[in-house]
């Protein structure tokens, strides 16, 4: 296939899910039932760096809210290093993915977009979108990815398309959003990046392997 043609398909591909978009946005809400993985998922309270505590109730992400209909389970933990770093680590278990710049501009923060940022893992490389946020005093980056059944889905069409797929055939399907946010450390961008990088190497040798694969995907 020509690149051409290649961006003709993609164009009706767009086209197709947005109309399957606008036809699901008149359509009536359902709350969002999911596959209990989150309830299931066994988080480390500690690697060999990182010591944390589970955060979830004060961040009060309850999927019995309307506002939050598109999830059917939370999990957030803090982490802490032996140096003071502070880290915010979210599982969204999610029939419907949101862009986290909605969220905070909604919320007043002030974002920007950055190059994704690349992680090494145990078992190979996972690639996340990256944001810088800044509201008043505070500032901090945000690292995000989007894992569906293993496989991570980086770019919008991919995750609509996976989507798409597992909705007409009624197949479930674990949907994870996972958000890594780090104070951005006195406008010190490299030095917060390399916490992130310690943190989620560190959390990939400590995660056990039954979940590593559905929050990391497959490498």
């Amino acid at each position: 296939m020509n690149k051409q043609n290649m961006h003709i398909y993609k164009f009706y591909i767009t086209i197709f899910l947005l109309s399957v978009g606008l036809i699901s946005f008149f359509l009536p809400k359902a709350k969002y039932e999911g596959t209990g993985f989150i309830s299931q998922l066994k988080v480390p309270h500690s690697t060999s760096e990182w010591s944390g505590q589970d955060v979830t109730e004060q961040l009060n992400l309850t999927p019995d809210s309307s506002v939050f209909n598109f999830i059917s389970d939370a999990l957030a933990y803090q982490y802490v290093n032996k140096q003071g770093d502070k880290v915010l680590f979210i599982i969204l278990d999610a029939g419907n993915f949101h862009n986290p710049k909605v969220c905070y501009t909604s919320a007043g923060y002030k974002i920007e977009e950055l190059d994704d940022t690349e992680f090494q893992l145990q078992n190979g490389t996972l690639r996340t979108h990256t944001l810088l946020t800044e509201k008043g005093n505070e500032s901090f980056l945000t690292f995000y990815w989007i894992s569906i059944d293993k496989d991570i889905a980086h770019q919008w069409i991919e995750q609509k398309l996976k989507q798409l797929y597992f909705s007409m055939f009624n197949k479930k399907r674990v949907g994870l959003m996972v958000r890594v946010d780090i104070p951005l450390s006195k406008n010190d961008m490299p030095k917060s990046v390399s916490i992130a990088k310690d943190f989620i190497r560190s959390m990939s040798y400590a995660l056990d392997p039954t979940y590593a694969s559905y929050i990391l995907g497959r490498h």
